[in-house]
C-alpha cells in the first residue's frame, strides 16, 4: 500500500493535535519493537503513531483508516511476551497512553478508568479506598489497565483463587473499526445475564474494538497472611500443587515457585542465603483478619505432610518483601544477561508433573540450538509452568532468535494439547495463532474469523493477531 506519510500524518494531527501524531523512523521504531527477541522487520514498522485522548478521537481516527482501508494496531505499554505489542503489518498504531482519566464512586461500588492508566499507579489511587484490584503483573510499573482487560490476564494464581479480571468489569466504552462508540454492561454491581457484548468485547486482544474506558467493582481489600517453604526439587513443588487441588484446599492467592537454578539467582540478587533446592511463595487471603490466620494455618499444616525442608508463615514485611522480590529479580537476570525463549504450559492439574517433565527435555533438546540452559519460575498454583531456554548471550542472529521462539512455542503449546490445557495469561496472540486449530479444530477457527469480520468488515484493528504473523 502507498501511503503519503507527510500528508497522513497532518491528516491524523488535525484529529489529535500536532504534538500527538508522529511518523518519523526513530518513534516508528520504537513502537514496532516489544519484548519479543529479534529486531524489526521493515513490513512490520507502523506509518505512524498517533495518541488519542478520548473515544471522539478514537473514533476519527477509526472512520478515517477504515475508510481508506488502512490497518490500526492498539498499543498499551507493549510489555505482553507473545507479540501483541507489535504490528503484524505496517499500519498506525493507535497509543492509549493519554486515556488516564479516572474517577472512584464509592457509592455506587465502581470505579471508572481509561485504558492507559499503569496498574501501579491504578493500584496507589485505589488503595484510600481499600479497593482490591485483581491484576498482578509482573510489569505492574509500566503495564496499562486496557492491556491487562484486553487480554483479560490476571498473572499469578489469582485466575483460580479470585478469578480473572474481567470477572470484575461492569461495562465498558469502546469504538468499534467503523467508528462506532458503544457503550457496554451496567452501573449497577449485578451483571447481565445472557448476551452481553462486554462477555465478548473482554479478551479479544484489540481484534474487535478499542477499548476507551473501563467500569470496574470495587471489591474490599482482603487480609493476606505470607508463607514461604523450601523443598528440594521443583518436582516437589509440583506434587504439592496437585495434591491442594485433589484435597480440595482452599487455593492461594499467589503460589509461585523458584526453581532450584533461579532461587539461588534470585536469592543472591536480594542479599539472602541461597537456598539448597527449590522455593514455592504463597499468600493467602479472606476478608477478615482471623479468617486468614485461620486459612494460612490450615495450609501450612498440609505444606508440612507434603514434606518441605521448611515451611513458616513470615510475619515481617521486609523479610517477605526480600522473599517476593527474589523472584521478579531471578527474572531480570535471565532477561538482561543473555536470550532467554518462554512458554506458557496451563494444563489440566494431574498432568501438571508429566507435562513440566516433558517441557524441561524440549529445552534441553531443541533443534534450532545447543547448549542452552533450562530455568522455569512463575505461577505454579494457577497452575502455569513456565519452562525457559536460557542462552547466556545476546549475540545471535535474528534468524536463531526466530527459530528457537518458534520451536519452543510449537513443542511446549503441544503439551496444551496433550494435556487440555491453554494460555491463562499471555494470550491467544499472532505467536499462538497455529495453536488454536490444533487445539479446537478448523470450525474453531473459522467462528473466530467470521467473529472478526463482523465487527471489522475491512479487518483494519490489529491485523495479523488472528492470522498470525504477516
Amino acid at each position: 500500500m502507498d501511503i503519503d506519510l507527510k500528508q497522513l500524518t497532518k491528516d491524523l494531527a488535525a484529529m489529535v493535535g500536532k504534538e500527538n501524531a508522529f511518523s518519523d523512523r526513530p518513534t516508528a521504531l520504537a513502537y514496532a519493537k516489544d519484548t519479543m527477541p529479534w529486531d524489526v522487520e521493515a513490513h512490520h514498522m507502523p506509518y505512524a503513531v498517533v495518541r488519542p485522548a478520548d473515544a471522539q478521537q478514537v473514533s476519527a481516527i477509526l472512520k478515517y483508516a477504515t475508510g481508506r482501508k488502512i490497518p490500526v494496531h492498539t498499543h498499551g505499554s507493549g510489555t505482553s511476551l507473545v507479540g501483541l505489542g507489535r504490528p503484524k503489518t505496517n499500519a498506525i498504531v493507535l497509543d492509549t497512553a493519554r486515556m488516564q482519566d479516572l474517577a472512584v464512586f464509592p457509592d455506587r461500588a465502581y470505579f471508572e478508568v481509561g485504558p492507559g492508566m499503569h496498574i501501579g499507579k491504578l493500584r496507589k489511587a485505589l488503595a484510600p479506598y481499600n479497593a482490591l484490584l485483581p491484576v498482578f503483573p509482573g510489569s505492574e510499573p509500566v503495564a496499562t489497565i486496557g492491556g491487562s482487560i484486553a487480554v483479560n490476564t490476571s498473572a499469578h494464581a489469582v485466575d483460580a483463587s479470585i478469578g480473572k479480571p474481567g470477572d470484575y468489569v461492569l461495562g465498558m466504552e469502546v469504538v468499534l473499526p467503523t467508528g462506532e462508540i458503544l457503550n457496554t454492561g451496567t452501573e449497577s454491581t449485578r451483571k447481565p445475564a445472557g448476551i452481553e457484548a462486554t462477555k465478548f468485547l473482554v479478551g479479544s486482544e484489540g481484534l474487535l474494538c478499542v477499548i476507551t474506558r473501563i467500569r470496574m467493582r470495587l471489591v474490599p481489600l482482603p487480609h493476606t497472611t505470607n508463607i514461604v517453604a523450601y523443598y528440594r526439587s521443583t518436582e516437589e513443588i509440583i506434587d504439592t500443587v496437585m495434591a491442594m487441588y485433589r484435597d480440595g484446599l482452599p487455593t492461594p492467592m499467589f503460589f509461585e515457585y523458584l526453581d532450584e537454578k533461579s532461587s539461588k539467582i534470585g536469592f543472591e540478587a536480594v542479599g539472602l542465603a541461597p537456598p539448597t533446592g527449590a522455593v514455592a511463595m504463597i499468600r493467602m487471603h479472606s476478608a477478615t483478619r482471623v479468617g486468614c490466620e485461620e486459612k494460612a494455618r490450615i495450609f501450612l499444616e498440609f505444606l508440612k505432610k507434603t514434606g518441605p525442608i521448611e515451611a513458616r508463615i513470615i510475619t515481617d514485611d521486609d523479610e517477605w518483601g526480600k522473599i517476593w522480590s527474589s523472584r521478579a529479580e531471578a527474572g531480570n537476570y535471565v532477561y538482561r544477561l543473555g536470550s532467554t525463549f518462554g512458554s506458557e504450559v496451563t494444563v489440566r492439574v494431574d498432568k501438571l508433573k508429566d507435562a513440566f517433565l516433558e517441557a524441561k527435555e524440549i529445552i534441553l533438546n531443541l533443534d534450532s540450538v545447543q547448549g542452552n540452559e533450562f530455568i522455569s519460575f512463575g505461577h505454579i498454583g494457577a497452575p502455569t509452568i513456565h519452562a525457559y531456554a536460557f542462552i547466556p548471550s545476546k549475540d545471535i542472529s535474528n534468524e536463531v532468535k526466530k527459530a528457537v521462539t518458534l520451536e519452543v512455542r510449537d513443542k511446549t503449546e503441544a503439551l496444551n494439547v496433550k494435556y487440555g490445557g491453554c494460555g491463562g495469561e499471555w494470550g491467544l496472540t499472532a505467536q499462538r495463532a497455529g495453536f488454536l486449530g490444533k487445539k479446537y479444530g478448523p470450525a474453531y477457527t473459522d467462528f473466530l474469523v467470521r467473529l472478526k469480520k463482523t465487527f471489522d468488515p475491512e479487518n483494519i484493528l490489529n491485523r495479523g493477531n488472528l492470522e498470525g504473523w504477516l
